[in-house]
């Protein structure tokens, strides 16, 4: 009798994530529920501790960025002070837009956990077991790299900046609760897609695993069969049609059966190691090793589950998508204004220029290289993880093709021909509210765009440069001019005075 291993959910494996969100307000579920039965359960008590810690939050933050800054707002620009508001406050913006909407999408959330864990079970049932270890170890190592970037920040800038150690000066660690929770929020989205690429990639590696379980078979215990077809070296598309044509060809042909040729078949001992090479594909194969493989029918209900498991993830992934666009947005906007303000502030710094008081982080390099590294972090992560899940859903048809080419049967090649045309249909896309995608060019677009601003920031401080050192260059010879005439003046005077007199 098998026993079926005992697999953790993806929900049981996000626990420490869980409580974390709960604890400091960023989802409204029942903390009670979750420690008790481990679900998601809606609950009024946790959208009135969401709303009243967004309110706590952003009054605090307000309070500690107004005594951080203190009296030194008039002595910078206009314009420089309505750019350093507008970057500072929108992390609390980030912070409200992700808490409001996890409390519009509490209801897809939960619907997003038992479709999941529905799609496990079908998988499970056909024997593609998921290891939802390995995403929960993903969680906590992204936790822990908030913790180590948000702790540098801000203990190094308290220490720096701060001139007396009171208590009232502790406030500013209040600063840090918008930036987290920023994050965390960006570890539930990167936490939900890795989960569906995670899927993908067990039906692509199952579908390749029966694949060569099915070559090593043919090659280890079969020998070669049909010679003139393997020694063509043809692609395995034109393979398949070719394999087509020469098989209805046979079948046509009005030609007498030969008599079959005795051959003397070398049977091997057997083997541990050849035996885990089959793999997955062992409940396809005869049991006699002398029978050619024919698969036939036995494997289609394999393909349809995964065509219609690929139909699953794919709303699953694009449920994710309307839940997280907007917060995408705002968090690819902020990223985009924070890096550029912080090179060019950065620049400012080195060239021993004034630093306005809301990026006095710049006046310290490694601050201001942590604070870059940190804010590219929680952009790069989502995009690529986006962009990864969105090729491995393209896979899953390649990987088709590839197994019915190894199984090289008229049947199969119907069945996947047709299950291509419905995976064509399985488009998955992650974007920000369809303004762009998340992918490696939206990365490459980004990058230029930055590279861009900043090149022009820069062009427009040296310009500056050179027309106050020109001004202040006239002024001091206006000043020459004047206090020569002067005393010109002085020396005229006093000669006609003593000629007057004399």
């Amino acid at each position: 009798m098998s026993v079926v291993p005992v697999v953790r959910s993806l929900l049981d494996s996000q626990s420490v994530l869980f409580y974390i969100s709960s604890i400091f307000g960023v989802i409204p579920y029942s903390l009670w529920a979750f420690a008790k039965r481990t679900v998601l359960q809606l609950s009024i008590l946790g959208n009135i501790w969401v709303i009243c810690s967004l309110i706590v939050y952003t009054a605090l933050y307000h309070v500690a960025t107004t005594n951080y800054v203190k009296d030194d707002w008039g002595t910078q620009k206009t314009l420089t002070n309505a750019i350093g508001i507008f970057i500072i406050y929108m992390e609390p913006l980030m912070m409200a837009t992700d808490m409001v909407a996890a409390m519009i999408n509490q209801k897809q959330l939960t619907q997003c956990f038992e479709r999941i864990a529905r799609i496990d079970s079908h998988l499970a049932a056909d024997g593609i077991l998921l290891n939802n270890d390995r995403l929960r170890r993903t969680t906590i190592v992204l936790l822990l790299l908030m913790l180590i970037f948000e702790t540098i920040i801000t203990v190094y800038s308290f220490v720096v900046f701060e001139e007396e150690f009171t208590f009232w000066s502790m406030i500013w660690f209040i600063t840090t609760i918008p930036t987290a929770l920023n994050s965390v929020c960006r570890i539930w989205y990167v936490m939900l897609v890795l989960a569906i690429r995670q899927r993908f990639n067990a039906m692509n590696a199952h579908m390749n695993a029966i694949a060569h379980g099915i070559l090593h078979y043919k090659d280890q215990f079969v020998g070669d069969q049909d010679p003139d077809i393997t020694e063509i070296p043809l692609d395995y598309l034109e393979k398949e049609i070719f394999t087509v044509y020469t098989q209805r060809r046979k079948q046509l042909a009005a030609t007498p059966p030969k008599k079959p040729i005795t051959k003397i078949i070398a049977v091997k001992p057997y083997e541990g190691k050849q035996a885990v090479r089959l793999g997955s594909a062992r409940e396809y194969l005869p049991s006699d090793l002398r029978v050619r493989v024919r698969i036939e029918q036995r494997l289609d209900n394999k393909l349809i589950l995964i065509c219609r498991t690929h139909d699953e993830l794919c709303e699953v992934g694009k449920v994710v998508n309307r839940m997280y666009s907007v917060q995408m947005l705002v968090a690819m906007a902020h990223g985009f204004v924070s890096i550029t303000a912080e090179f060019y502030f950065l620049y400012c710094s080195l060239t021993r220029q004034e630093v306005p008081i809301l990026f006095r982080s710049s006046e310290v390099f490694f601050l201001a290289l942590t604070l870059i590294v940190y804010t590219a972090l929680k952009c790069i992560v989502p995009i690529f993880v986006c962009w990864k899940t969105k090729t491995d859903s393209q896979r899953t048809g390649i990987e088709m093709h590839y197994l019915a080419n190894v199984v090289d049967e008229c049947h199969c090649y119907e069945v996947v021909n047709h299950l291509s045309l419905k995976l064509l249909n399985h488009h998955l896309n992650f974007s920000a509210c369809g303004f762009f995608d998340l992918d490696m060019t939206t990365l490459y677009a980004i990058t230029g765009a930055i590279t861009s601003y900043l090149i022009i920031l820069i062009q427009f401080n040296l310009a500056a440069i050179q027309k106050s050192s020109s001004n202040s260059t006239t002024t001091a010879s206006n000043v020459t001019s004047t206090t020569a005439i002067a005393v010109i003046e002085d020396v005229v005077s006093t000669a006609l005075t003593k000629y007057v007199s004399n």
